[in-house]
């Protein structure tokens, strides 16, 4: 499961996708989806270390994942051999991961990468609600950027008062917006 042209997939993240595969095959389950790369992304310490990093409950979130996966459809037991295959989503979230490796001018496609996808809530996968639902409710809006949604690490440089954090990429954006409207003559925005 190597995305074609695109670079190389880390020998974790293919363990990873292999166990989703795996498990979703055990659990005689009809799709591999987002939600079980997720649970399975769950086992790697560089990917927990940046969820705590972010108030997102670990435990809870397996809790969930693994809840809503006891749900998903699943063939009947007299299917012998069944063929477990992904789902759209489950392909456009690893598309979008190896998108972001090359990107940023990376040959590999990482664990945190993956998570990056699957956490991003602009990114039409519905597996993002979930890392919302583990979020630790210490602020308004959790460790999501106000604007963008994706999940992001609150520091004092991206508290917008009373309203939450802001990711990087929105800073920029509020700062560029902001001096486009200075260049223009106008006022800069509150």
């Amino acid at each position: 499961m190597r995305p074609q042209a695109v670079g190389m997939v880390a020998l974790e993240l293919e363990i990873v996708l292999h166990r989703a595969f795996d498990a979703a095959r055990r659990a005689r389950h009809r799709f591999v989806t987002p939600e079980h790369l997720l649970l399975h992304l769950l086992d790697r310490k560089a990917v927990t270390t940046q969820l705590d990093a972010r108030s997102v409950r670990v435990a809870s979130l397996r809790t969930a994942l693994r809840d809503y996966l006891a749900k998903a459809p699943a063939f009947p037991p007299s299917d012998a051999d069944p063929d477990t295959e992904p789902t759209l989503e489950f392909q456009k979230a690893i598309r979008r991961a190896a998108d972001a490796s090359q990107a940023d001018g990376r040959t590999e496609v990482t664990v945190l990468d993956m998570l990056s996808v699957l956490a991003d809530s602009g990114s039409g996968l519905a597996v993002s609600r979930f890392l919302r639902g583990a979020a630790l409710p210490e602020s308004p809006t959790g460790p999501w950027c106000a604007l963008c949604g994706a999940l992001t690490t609150p520091d004092a440089r991206t508290q917008v008062a009373k309203r939450g954090v802001l990711c990087v990429a929105c800073v920029e954006a509020v700062l560029d917006a902001r001096a486009a409207a200075v260049r223009r003559g106008g006022r800069p925005l509150g």
